[in-house]
This record gives structure tokens, C-alpha cells and sequence, in this order.
């Protein structure tokens, strides 16, 4: 997915929205950057029509609401929107149409370039494309920090493991940043070295799951499996459906010889892999 909806804490909302909202600064714009919703809403409300229909616009975005967001899109001149509000259609051809028209006209504005980027890693599954795209916001927003972690892992998943350090390392205050890090080091056989990566991504976020068994397998490779016990069942009520959570489980409990719990967790395990499969 490109985006978020405005559910999420004031500052992910602010990296997340940034790329979507018109470059110009405006009250409208702080008060959504700020996480106040509400208040952006009562200014938007007192803008003549056009301005008011392209805010109505992109609140629609923000509640996932394509249709309402296309429908009234499609009257204004607003390209980088449209193509939002058609991606959240899975309209992906006229979403690149549109991002190619927002371009065109303002190659200034990291926006659509950022969102093809993230296109193309997440749909297409096509890191090195998406690097490219990535790296073209970049030149545009050099100091946004996601725009570093998503680099980081094109280049991660491309097996370019040194660029992909370096990108992850401009931006240590994000999840994927810390989690790529510790991946890389356990890449080489350095549990130790990957340790400090997954505790801070935990620190980051506790409920992550893919933190939580992250660090699990490395307390279990540094010889400390009762943290990747204890880590594993305080993720487990948060993500019900994950079959992979419950076998490193089961291999745990089965090693400190905890003959009951393993036997839970694998029959757990082997219900969940019928009816969602594996989560990586």
C-alpha cells in the first residue's frame, strides 16, 4: 500500500502524507502534517470550490474511499491525487499515467516519484526499478528518512548488501531501517552484531511482529532461548493468524524440553498453515 490512513500517531502521519499533499505551504497543509485532522477539515470547508473539492479530495484519499476520491478528482487538474485515488482503485496503468503527468509538470515534487517507487517495490516486486525511483526522490528530498529505509531495502533485496548498510543507516529512527540492518548482519553470521538492530526495532515498534521474531531467532542463535520465548508469546496474542510465529515456538518449547507447550504450539501451527498458510 502507498499510504496510511489518518489512524495513524502525528508523526507517521506527517512522513506518510508529505508525498501526497500540494507542495505549496498552506494552513490546510501544517494542520494535516500536524496529525489534526479536524482542523484541516474546518479550513478546507471555507476554501472556494476548487480548492475546497481538491482537499474533499484528498480527505477521501486519507479514509481509503477511492471511488468518493476519484469521482471528485477527476473534475480538477490534480494529477498526483488522481493517481493516488486510482491506485487505491488497483487502477495501477492510469495510476502510472497520472504519476507520469504529475512529473511532467512538476519535476520538483519528490511526491510521485516516491509513490512509483513505492509501486514498484511492493506490486511489481521490482526492487531495482523501485530503487531508481527512490533514488530520483531523493535527489528531490534528501532528508526524508523513509525515503532512505525503502532504498535500503530495494538495494537489500537486490544483493547489494554495503549500499544497502549505508541507506539504512541515514535514517536509524525506522522500523525497516533496523530490522534491514540486523538481517544484514545475520547475512554473515553475526547474531551479536544483529542483536542491538532488532532490540532497537522493538524499540521502535513492540508490536511488530516481524521485530518480535526477528529478535527470537537471534536470542536463539546467541544461546538465549528462553528471550526468544518470552519475546514469541508476547507477539503471539497480537497476531493471531501466524503460523511461522507458532513453529519457532514449537522448535523452542521442543528444545528446552517443554514436551506440553511444543506439542500446543506445533498443533497450533499446523491449524494455522491450512487456513492462512506461512507468513514470512
Amino acid at each position: 500500500m502507498l499510504i496510511v490512513v489518518c489512524h495513524t500517531p502525528a508523526v507517521a502521519q506527517q512522513q506518510d502524507l508529505a508525498p501526497l499533499l500540494p507542495t505549496a505551504e498552506s494552513p490546510i497543509r501544517t494542520a494535516l502534517l500536524a496529525g489534526n485532522l479536524p482542523r484541516a477539515s474546518q479550513l478546507a470547508a471555507a476554501e472556494p470550490a476548487p480548492s475546497r473539492d481538491r482537499w474533499l479530495g484528498i480527505f477521501a484519499i486519507l479514509r481509503n474511499d477511492g471511488p468518493a476520491a476519484v469521482r471528485t478528482l477527476r473534475r480538477l487538474d490534480e494529477p498526483k491525487a488522481l493517481g493516488v485515488a486510482y491506485y487505491l482503485l488497483r487502477q495501477h496503468l492510469l495510476f502510472r499515467d497520472q504519476m507520469a503527468e504529475a512529473i511532467r509538470r512538476n519535476p520538483a515534487d519528490f511526491g510521485p516519484y516516491y509513490y512509483l517507487g513505492r509501486h514498484y517495490d511492493t506490486d511489481v516486486n521490482d526492487p531495482a526499478e523501485a530503487a531508481r525511483w527512490f533514488r530520483l526522490a531523493l535527489a528531490r528530498n534528501p532528508a526524508n528518512p523513509r525515503l532512505h529505509a525503502f532504498l535500503g531495502n530495494c538495494l537489500e533485496r537486490s544483493g547489494n548488501a554495503e549500499e544497502a548498510a549505508a541507506s539504512y543507516n541515514k535514517a536509524p529512527e525506522i522500523l525497516l531501517s533496523q530490522l534491514g540492518l540486523a538481517r544484514l548482519r545475520l547475512a554473515i553470521n553475526d547474531p551479536a552484531a544483529a542483536l542491538p538492530h532488532a532490540e532497537k526495532a522493538l524499540a521502535i515498534d513492540g508490536a511488530n511482529t516481524q521485530a518480535a521474531k526477528l529478535a527470537a531467532r537471534i536470542y536463539a542463535d546467541l544461546n538465549r532461548p528462553q528471550e526468544a520465548i518470552k519475546t514469541l508469546e508476547a507477539a503471539a496474542p497480537r497476531t493471531p493468524a501466524d503460523a511461522a510465529l507458532h513453529y519457532q515456538l514449537f522448535r523452542l518449547y521442543q528444545a528446552a524440553g517443554n514436551t506440553q507447550k511444543a506439542t500446543a504450539a506445533r498443533t497450533e501451527f499446523q491449524r494455522l498453515q491450512k487456513i492462512y498458510g506461512i507468513q514470512p
